[in-house]
């Protein structure tokens, strides 16, 4: 008879288990990475902001174009109804290998299953993740994605680089081309794409805001520095690490709104991703921006937030990934002034960020630094964005930007 001790360490053990975003058996862990990510979000209520567009209803194929950052023997695919207020039905799945500009071949679909099954139900609230593929990938691939919905689901709005191809009727997974489809800029029901890489496969995860969702890159199969960081690792020929972009437009550390607060999705969207050994965390400049100003969905203001506010969200963060035994790498805030949102950049405000990166830089907390402000900032005016670097909201980089970004990510993640 087993000792009670051991008992409880088992249910505990699997208790654990199950709020990390899926549990795996041990033997199925190994040389699994995540290839590429897209963070569950939350639908945004109406904002006084010019680009907001309502929630968006989808039903019928929907199918998602996806770069992958690594490759593989095979492939996983994570659903995710995590935000979403209902159950979300699935009863057909399918993955094809695509060329560079997302076209498939006849015959190139593959079904995927669910515990066997080619149908599923995910719980509201909750992941599910495919039985594992025999679908060998090259890293840089372009991956189609297609599932059939039998049932309506509200999907939350995406900044927009997330792209969701939607035709209503029958079952058109396995179709070359959707014709008729419409176009939404919405959050992916994919929330992940994992691949058996080896034993010498990894995953960093880039945590952070809108810039590094991102927002404002023009080509929709490259989503800001993370991608661009995936392209030059390639180059080096370090095809075997994986980028999970966990970036969510608007986000916070201290404060759910836009997507919930990093504190509160750390866990999901970083520590529980398979193959994670590191984190980029790049987030903060959203707190500094609202604080002080009304909030999106009442009367209210943000609370003031300091330098030490968002210090210590950090020093939380940092400390949840080291008893993970992940490293961090600490990334300075972007410039803001000049930023098109009235009241986000401020002289004041600009001495805090000023504050917080002088303590990313010296402060000894993380593993090393990645200063994506020097990357990109004007010499001649360094609380602003070069103008090249410059999508036009004096905010988020541009393509340019991005790749400065990811190059200087390179020079510390390839030490």
């Amino acid at each position: 008879m087993r000792h009670p001790l051991f008992l409880t360490a088992l249910i505990a053990a699997g208790v654990i288990a199950g709020l990390c975003s899926v549990a795996w058996a041990k033997d199925e862990t190994a040389g699994w990475i995540t290839t590429w990510a897209s963070s569950p979000s939350l639908p945004i209520e109406k904002l006084p902001l010019p680009f907001w567009k309502p929630a968006p209803e989808v039903q019928g194929t929907v199918r998602y174009t996806l770069r992958i950052s690594a490759g593989g023997d095979q492939v996983r695919v994570r659903l995710s109804a995590e935000t979403l207020p209902q159950d979300l039905l699935v009863d057909h799945a399918t993955v094809a290998v695509a060329d560079a500009q997302g076209h498939v071949a006849p015959g190139a679909f593959r079904t995927l299953t669910f515990d066997g099954a080619r149908t599923a139900r995910v719980p509201a609230g909750a992941p599910l993740v495919s039985d594992p593929l025999d679908l060998p990938v090259e890293a840089g691939a372009v991956l189609v994605v297609s599932l059939h919905l039998p049932q309506p689901v509200t999907v939350p709005q995406a900044d927009n680089n997330h792209h969701t191809d939607i035709l209503p009727g029958d079952d058109r997974t396995e179709a070359v081309a959707l014709n008729g489809a419409r176009t939404e800029d919405a959050r992916e029901i994919v929330s992940a794409l994992l691949v058996h890489a080896g034993a010498q496969g990894r995953t960093i995860v880039a945590f952070g805001d809108s810039i590094t969702d991102g927002f404002g890159a023009k080509d929709r199969l490259m989503r800001g520095w993370p991608d661009q960081l995936a392209a030059l690792l390639r180059a080096k020929g370090r095809r075997d690490i994986g980028i999970a972009n966990a970036g969510i437009g608007g986000n916070r550390i201290l404060r759910g709104e836009v997507g919930p607060s990093a504190l509160a999705r750390f866990d999901r969207d970083a520590l529980a991703v398979p193959g994670v050994t590191d984190v980029i965390l790049l987030e903060g400049i959203n707190d500094l921006g609202l604080s002080g100003l009304p909030t999106l969905r009442t009367s209210a203001t943000h609370p003031v937030v300091t330098a030490e506010d968002i210090i210590a969200g950090y020093r939380q963060l940092i400390d949840r990934a080291r008893a993970r035994h992940l490293k961090v790498h600490g990334a300075t805030l972007t410039p803001a002034m000049g930023a098109t949102f009235p009241g986000y950049a401020t002289p004041e405000k600009e001495a805090v960020r000023q504050k917080i990166n002088a303590w990313i830089r010296t402060g000894g907390a993380f593993d090393d630094v990645i200063d994506f402000d020097a990357a990109v900032r004007d010499p001649a005016h360094p609380d602003r964005i070069r103008a090249d670097y410059d999508c036009g909201d004096h905010l988020h980089p541009s393509d340019a930007g991005y790749r400065a970004m990811a190059e200087a990510a390179l020079a510390v993640i390839a030490r």
